[in-house]
């Protein structure tokens, strides 16, 4: 139904199931939307951070997202992206990155040319390509399998220097999605 009062309901491949709308309507009454979604297993927390992301994207208030993952989660993202929310992204892994950049300018990120990608977290947590995915970073990051990222104790976790640097920035959206448990 395109009537209502979200924009991108018209747009959807899914029917939410009713609970699956609770975080669309907590996030919307933030800003910016900084949230963790830690359902259970099989509950559907891929579709309840994608109803976020369209609602956004169709609002006009982002025009640019990225989905940090497992590579072995990557293609899944993809997949349910383009044919749930038809949100057309880039996968952006080892295998993938080179062929990807060698469409950009000079100079130009290819986080800065494809408004939508899939990123696996192992290949972005290096020190070289974090402070590139940190310096132009989409506005709308959805971060998968997040209790990967808590710190060590140690301070020196790669994911989790990757995910401070992007929660400095305290303009940009958040949407961190974990299904362990945690108390960290």
């Amino acid at each position: 139904s395109s009537a209502g009062p979200f924009r991108s309901f018209a747009r959807l491949a899914v029917e939410p199931r009713p609970y699956q709308l609770v975080p669309l309507l907590m996030a919307l009454k933030l800003d910016p939307i900084r949230i963790l979604i830690a359902d259970d297993v099989g509950i559907g927390k891929t579709i309840e951070a994608c109803l976020i992301a369209r609602e956004l994207i169709d609002r006009g208030e982002v025009q640019r997202l990225a989905v940090l993952c497992p590579p072995h989660l990557a293609e899944q993202w993809q997949a349910e992206l383009r044919d749930k929310f038809h949100i057309s992204a880039e996968l952006v892994l080892s295998s993938t990155a080179t062929r990807l950049e060698r469409n950009c300018r000079l100079g130009q990120s290819l986080f800065e040319l494809y408004p939508s990608v899939v990123v696996s977290m192992d290949f972005i947590k290096s020190y070289r390509r974090r402070d590139e995915f940190l310096r132009t970073c989409p506005e709308l990051v959805i971060v998968d399998e997040v209790h990967t990222c808590a710190d060590s104790g140690v301070g020196r976790h790669q994911r989790h220097r990757l995910i401070s640097g992007l929660a400095a920035d305290s303009q940009r959206h958040l949407i961190l999605v974990t299904a362990t448990p945690h108390s960290g």
